[in-house]
This record gives structure tokens, sequence and C-alpha cells, in this order.
């Protein structure tokens, strides 16, 4: 112990402490190192992440709201009387059951309301027919003449009929109000009446000779 406190040697005493003193300082350096060593690393900084910004609510669509407007009747109330067809109305016709060659067949054509409510009966070339038929045979017919149809157009009331007459000369009928000269022959006959193309009526009866 009085050696290191007191060094002995033939230098001066400075020289042996400045070698004593280098001694501990590279011991210090050693032990700081391997202190160094042995230390954890020291933890990267943790950069700071940006808040990612907060989208605003959204709002929901609101959808339009679409009213539908009130459809209209397909079909009117008529306001005014009906026609005279076959959902109010009967047509009846009449005529001699036996006529001869040289004679004429009167028909005669009634249009009667049977409903609760006024008709109204448009009487023309247009809306009524009347033909003469023997079998397939189309002997006569108003189609070749409109003035041979009776023009009336009437309000019948509930229970009333309107009549009228269609006269035939038992001769064959051509267009334009054209007939033949020659009658008809012998045999049974069919005058059929039709209005509206709906409404109709007929009579058979029998031609003979004159």
């Amino acid at each position: 112990m009085g050696s290191v406190m007191h060094p002995v040697g033939d230098q001066p005493v400075w020289v042996y402490w400045a070698r004593r003193g280098a001694i501990v300082a590279a011991a210090l350096v050693v032990l700081w190192l391997v202190f160094a060593m042995f230390q954890p690393a020291p933890s990267a900084p943790v950069a700071a992440v940006p808040a990612t910004p907060t989208a605003p609510p959204t709002t929901p669509e609101v959808m339009p709201t679409v009213s539908e407007s009130p459809t209209e009747s397909a079909s009117a109330t008529p306001t005014g009387p009906l026609a005279c067809d076959a959902t109010n109305s009967d047509l009846s016709v009449a005529g001699y059951q036996k006529v001869k060659q040289d004679g004429r067949q009167l028909f005669k054509v009634a249009v009667a309301n049977k409903g609760t409510a006024d008709c109204v009966l448009d009487l023309k070339a247009d809306t009524f027919n009347f033909v003469v038929s023997s079998g397939s045979d189309k002997i006569w017919t108003t189609e070749h003449c409109a003035k041979w149809v009776p023009t009336k157009k009437t309000t019948l009331k509930p229970k009333k009929a309107y009549e009228f007459t269609v006269e035939w000369s038992l001769k064959r009928s051509a267009a334009n109000c054209r007939t033949t000269k020659d009658l008809v022959k012998p045999g049974t006959y069919v005058g059929t009446g039709t209005l509206a193309d709906a409404l109709s009526g007929r009579q058979v009866f029998v031609v003979s000779k004159a």
C-alpha cells in the first residue's frame, strides 16, 4: 500500500502518477465500452401520424315523392239519351203472309223502346237496311237505294214505338235504285230488317202466281 501511494524508483514522482493516471483512464474507457455494449439501443423516435380527417356524415338522399294524379275514367258517363239499340230496344217486321206476283208487299217495321229511359232512334240508310231473300239468294235490298229507307230521328219514351213502312214491288233490285222488269218467281221469301247492325226482325211469306 505504501508503494502505491508513495512510488519508489529513480523517476520523478509525477511520472509514476502520470502512468497510473493513464492506466486508470484506460481502464475507465474499457469499462465504459463494455457498459455501452450491453445497453439497449435507444428506440427510434416515433413519428407522429397525422390523424385521418373524419368525413362529414353523409346526408341520406331523399327521393322526391311522386304524387299520382287521379286517373281519368276511361269512358265518360253519357249525359244525354242513349241510342236505340239491342240493349234497350226491339225491332219487329210484319207483312202479308201471301202475295200474288203482280201485287206489292208492304212491310210494317216497328222499333220499340223496352228500357226504362228515353232512347234516340236515328233512322236512315246508314243505320237501317232491309233485305228480301229466297234461301241464299238476295232478291231485293235497300242497300241499292238510300231513298227506299225513310229518314227519321226521334226520341222514344220507355214502352213507346216508332213504326214505318218498307214497300217491295216483287222485283229484283240493282245498284243506283234500279229494279228488273221481270217479276220474281212464286215461292217462299223472307223479309229481314236490321237496325244498327244488331236489332233485327223478319217476316216469312209466300209469293203465288198472279
